[in-house]
This record gives C-alpha cells, structure tokens and sequence, in this order.
C-alpha cells in the first residue's frame, strides 16, 4: 500500500509540474554566461532556494544533472519526480552526518556533472545556507551559480520554506546570479562568511528576477 501511495503522489507532482511549467511565459535571464562556463568543462553547482524548487528543477530536465534528496519520505518523493525529469539523484543529506552524501556529490562532480542543491534544505531554516554547498564548492572546484524565480502569480503555502506554486499560463523569471567561487584554502572559521556571500547573491538573483518580472507588467 505504500509503495502504491508513493508512487501516485510521485506520479501526480510529476504531472502538476510538467502541466504548469510547460505553460509558463518564461523568460531566463544569464544563459549566455552559464554557457560559457559549461563550455569550459567546469562544473556548476546551482543553488536555489527549497521554496523556489518547482521551476529550476523542470527547467534543467534531462540535461544529466545532480540532484540530492533527503532520506526522509518527502524526499522519496522529490528523489521520484527528479528521476522522471531525467536527474540524477542523490540520496541523503549535506547537514549533520551528511559526509557520505557529500563524498559523492563531490564524486560526481569531478567527473564533470553539474548539481542542483537547495542550500537551505530539506527542513530549514529558510533562505539560510548550510556550509554542505560551500565545502563541495571547496573540494570540487566548482562554481557556484545562484538562481532566482519569480512568478506573476502563484500560490505561497505555509509551509516552512514558503513553497511557490506558479499558477498555469503565468510570466515567469528564472535569473543565473553571479558565480561564486570557493578558494581551496580557506580555513573552517571562513565556512560561514562565504555561506552569507551565498545566501546574498542568491537573494539578489531573486530580486533581479523580481523586478525582470515588473518589467514586463
């Protein structure tokens, strides 16, 4: 019964996201620079916050990335949806006893995979980031890459990361914020000062996508 359970739910968020972003009047503001960097060969790590999940994940669909999702139920479910969008998946977490997780988004981005991380996930606190993105930033030499949505209308719930559910036929922004790169040297007491540069810029490229957003009011 459950792995019927979670196969309908899995089947039915697959569904409602493909059915709202494939109406979305979307515009993607960064293409070109991002392009450049996966030109190079060098690896991305997108950050985005959990709240802002619904697009990102179908926008970056079948493109071979790197998800991770938490061992929790919720995350069987997000790890189900990534799947038929054609990520990968990791299980686990980039928080307290993630190591193992961390060891192989790390292996997977020296063999030349990008990720997609929500930074202050799976259970918060919101829009603050965890130093798991900034030590696989370390260790990998990838480039951090912060995203930003905006929707013209959606749906918050009350949930603890404010989840945005984009309403069908919507104008949508996504924005790639400026990259962020983390020197291989730095010590464990600069963790948290490049966690709030993170938090900054991902915050900025939300407020980009917002006012793109105003612009075409």
């Amino acid at each position: 019964m459950d792995k019927l359970k979670t196969k309908l739910i899995i089947n039915s968020a697959y569904y409602l996201s493909k059915l709202i972003n494939s109406t979305l009047r979307l515009r993607v503001f960064g293409k070109k620079e991002v392009r450049k960097i996966e030109d190079k060969g060098k690896p991305i790590i997108f950050a985005v916050w959990h709240g802002q999940l619904l697009l990102p994940t179908y926008y970056f669909r079948e493109r071979g990335y790197v998800g991770l999702a938490s061992r929790s139920r919720d995350g069987e479910y997000i790890s189900g949806v990534l799947k038929r969008l054609g990520w990968e998946v990791v299980r686990g977490s980039t928080s307290k006893g993630g190591a193992r997780s961390l060891l192989k988004l790390i292996k997977k981005i020296r063999e030349g995979k990008s990720l997609g991380i929500t930074p202050d996930g799976p259970r918060g606190p919101i829009h603050k980031v965890k130093p798991g993105v900034i030590y696989l930033a370390q260790k990998s030499d990838a480039l951090i890459v912060p995203v930003g949505v905006a929707f013209s209308k959606k749906k918050v719930f009350s949930s603890w990361d404010r989840f945005s559910l984009a309403y069908p036929f919507s104008k949508a922004t996504l924005v790639y914020g400026e990259g962020m790169e983390v020197p291989k040297d730095i010590d464990s007491s600069k963790v948290e000062d490049y966690s709030r540069l993170l938090e900054g810029k991902i915050n900025e490229a939300v407020e980009s996508a917002e006012r793109a957003l105003g612009e075409r009011r």
